[in-house]
């Protein structure tokens, strides 16, 4: 395709491959950029616009894959100098070294903060709004270092916050995430991750073995959805995440049925997570299911269905 501005060229690159546009575009420099499925400062991209101005490179670090952008159709075919292909392949070693360090330093903690927690009430706020059950989640205070309106830092502790943990292919916890009682003034939503512990192939899952498997996005709609099927359910947490989660669930269990039960975001551009989940099982040779009412995941439905509103 050709574009008649590098700039254009660059969004569409850094979309193909999940990552977020910077505020600002260079020329002739690198690029820190995050991906659209992690918190803001992630860093999980490079983007590189050359000094002409007729093209770049941008390259997704946690994947690895990597595109060229140009103005027209004959530039697709230039290629990169040597020199430069060594200048991405030595920042590539660089950043793979710091985001593998940083998300070994998270999992300690995670593990950590894990073992000190105790087993969920079923009278959480959280689980009694959203009428599930504790399913192995935790309770525990969560600590965090944001920044507020006035750029100040400060150090927040969240008392009996619900504790999920983010397991890695191999069955190691790598992450968590936390779900709070209420939500916090300084938090755009009732939950967060634990810093530099990643996303990306990270998942956890309610109930034993079944024929069939569900997978979806948040807790909550697992938990629905485990509670009125007794299938086994997977939760990837983003939409951009449900590949990652769908592949790994594939290679471990080659010969289940894979359904994604799609949140129904009708309101949000695209709708992400219906699109994501068909590209996922189409990747997986899954099948996909969403909720017949807009703007919902399978917990909002059940809410529907029991005659209630929706609890975000």
């Amino acid at each position: 395709m050709s574009w008649q501005h590098v700039e254009d060229a660059a969004r569409a690159a850094l979309a193909e491959l999940g990552l977020l546009p910077p505020k600002f575009f260079k020329y002739d420099a690198f690029i820190v950029v995050d991906a659209e499925d992690g918190r803001l400062g992630n860093g999980a991209g490079r983007l590189k616009i050359f000094a002409d101005g007729q093209g770049g490179f941008v390259q997704n670090w946690r994947t690895g894959e990597k595109r060229s952008f140009f103005l027209n159709a004959e530039g697709q075919t230039a290629a990169l100098s040597e020199a430069e292909r060594q200048q991405i392949e030595r920042e590539r070693k660089r950043r793979q070294a710091e985001e593998s360090a940083r998300m070994d330093r998270a999992a300690k903690r995670a593990l950590a903060i894990w073992q000190a927690a105790e087993p969920a009430p079923a009278d959480h706020p959280y689980l009694q709004a959203k009428q599930i059950k504790p399913h192995a989640a935790r309770v525990g205070t969560w600590k965090r270092t944001v920044t507020d309106a006035a750029g100040a830092k400060q150090t927040v502790s969240i008392e009996n916050s619900l504790l999920i943990p983010l397991f890695d292919h191999a069955g190691t916890l790598r992450s968590l995430q936390a779900i709070f009682p209420d939500k916090h003034p300084l938090f755009e939503r009732n939950k967060d991750f634990l810093p530099g512990g990643g996303l990306a192939g990270l998942f956890w899952w309610i109930g034993a073995k079944t024929d069939v498997v569900l997978i979806c996005e948040g807790f909550a709609t697992a938990a629905t959805l485990y509670e009125k099927t007794r299938i086994k359910t997977y939760m990837a947490f983003t939409a951009n995440n449900l590949l990652a989660v769908g592949r790994i669930v594939r290679e471990k269990l080659p010969d289940a049925k894979i359904v994604f039960a799609a949140d129904n975001d009708t309101e949000t551009a695209g709708n992400p997570g219906l699109t994501k989940a068909t590209e996922a099982a189409a990747v997986v040779g899954g099948s996909v299911i969403v909720p017949p009412i807009p703007d919902s995941d399978f917990n909002d439905y059940q809410a529907f269905l029991n005659g209630g509103g929706y609890v975000g």
